[in-house]
């Protein structure tokens, strides 16, 4: 009952009037598949294409752990904003109930569409820019394109780790796998310490933070 009038505070103070999920959804969408349509097309693929996807997939991973242990986690001056908001996802799904009542709760559970509007149309770009000086000009093209592909695979197993058990998408064990490892996370008693892959375990065998 707590965590219900909690939730019920949330929605009315803290949710937007105006938020709607649907169009929410639809933008992450439309950002994705824009995205990933543009990257694919500046994509040389070769035989050593595997190997690009390969590094680029360390990256996304490697970045995707930092980012959720030490800026989501931790009070990084300048950060304090994703910290709290962090925060009030840990405080509305909780370990023993990790479940979302209605389609707005989602408001919570994606990463609000500003972010995403910078991750597409900002950051990708600028990081392509940028990186084109440094790294060889064939694998830039594989790292935005997995970087794409990898954000796109966050929104959506971190949902589908929110998901009920009774799920139809629950029957297939690498998604009861992650829900079980993402439920890990949210126990208060290791929240700040353990399982914070959200895509797939490894980094948290690497760091030593798997529970």
């Amino acid at each position: 009952m707590k965590l219900a009038r909690y939730r019920q505070h949330f929605r009315a103070k803290v949710i937007p009037k105006f938020y709607s999920a649907k169009l929410h959804i639809a933008l992450f969408v439309f950002f994705e598949v824009s995205a990933l349509v543009i990257a694919f097309s500046f994509v040389s693929w070769s035989l050593l294409s595997p190997l690009w996807v390969l590094l680029s997939v360390m990256w996304a991973s490697t970045f995707l752990y930092i980012t959720h242990r030490w800026f989501l986690h931790q009070k990084v001056p300048g950060f304090h904003w994703a910290f709290k908001m962090h925060h009030w996802h840990h405080t509305f799904y909780q370990a023993h109930d990790m479940e979302y009542d209605e389609l707005n709760d989602v408001y919570m559970l994606l990463m609000p569409p500003w972010i995403q509007a910078i991750y597409y149309v900002v950051y990708l770009p600028l990081l392509a820019w940028v990186l084109s000086f440094i790294l060889p000009v064939v694998f830039v093209p594989h790292l935005v394109f997995t970087l794409t592909l990898w954000y796109g695979l966050y929104e959506l197993i971190h949902w589908i780790e929110h998901l009920p058990h009774t799920h139809l998408i629950m029957r297939f064990a690498w998604a009861r796998s992650m829900k079980h490892h993402h439920v890990g996370h949210h126990h208060p008693k290791f929240k700040d310490s353990r399982n914070f892959g959200i895509v797939e375990p490894t980094q948290d065998y690497l760091w030593g933070s798997k529970l």
